[in-house]
């Protein structure tokens, strides 16, 4: 049971459903809540199938390449420096048109290289039978928490509510939250890759 929590609060950290709903509910500002559950569904669900590809592939995939985890971690932390890069640049008077919105920060954040080098980890570690067993479990009972999260902070938003100062300020805040992670995430692979050469 022990290795079960150990998992879920693994891809807990990793996917971080309150940043997460920060993404989502700045992205989905001033959609209906009905269209705001169909969007949150359909991304929770395309998170969950590139992080459960990860769990039965990702090691495979990344020997086959010849990519190391940490070179991995080192492009995933990027990825998330260019995210928090624009939260914190957003203008607070950009209203977005529909066909120009979409959730692929939220869906780069929640299975970034981060993520999915922590579901990686967990399925070496521990596999039965070739089957990722934690990891699968651990991720299944994350996103549902993510979407149940998500689900509630989006309640309150009328589609015809302007953005709060103190919205904007999270928004901001998260930004500097994610930039900071992303380049924690490139000094750890950087520096995890450069130990493993000199070995």
């Amino acid at each position: 049971m022990e290795i079960y929590f150990q998992g879920i609060l693994t891809i807990m950290s990793l996917v971080n459903p309150l940043i997460c709903s920060q993404i989502f509910n700045g992205i989905e500002k001033g959609r209906s809540y009905r269209h705001k559950l169909k969007d949150l569904t359909e991304t929770v669900l395309s998170i969950g199938a590139i992080l459960a590809i990860s769990a039965f592939l990702g090691s495979k995939l990344l020997n086959t390449l010849g990519i190391s985890l940490d070179a991995f971690q080192a492009a995933g932390g990027i990825v998330l420096f260019w995210i928090g890069f624009n939260m914190l640049n957003q203008k607070s008077n950009q209203q977005p048109e529909e066909k120009e919105k979409s959730l692929m920060p939220l869906i780069l954040f929640a299975a970034s290289p981060g993520t999915i080098t922590g579901v990686i980890t967990l399925s070496i570690a521990e596999t039965e039978n070739n089957f990722p067993k934690v990891a699968l479990i651990s991720i299944l009972i994350v996103l549902t928490l993510m979407w149940v999260i998500i689900a509630l902070r989006s309640k309150g938003d009328s589609p015809n509510k302007k953005p709060s100062k103190g919205g904007q300020l999270a928004t901001r805040f998260m930004g500097l939250i994610i930039l900071s992670m992303g380049i924690q995430f490139i000094l750890s692979g950087v520096s995890g890759f450069w130990m493993g050469v000199s070995i």
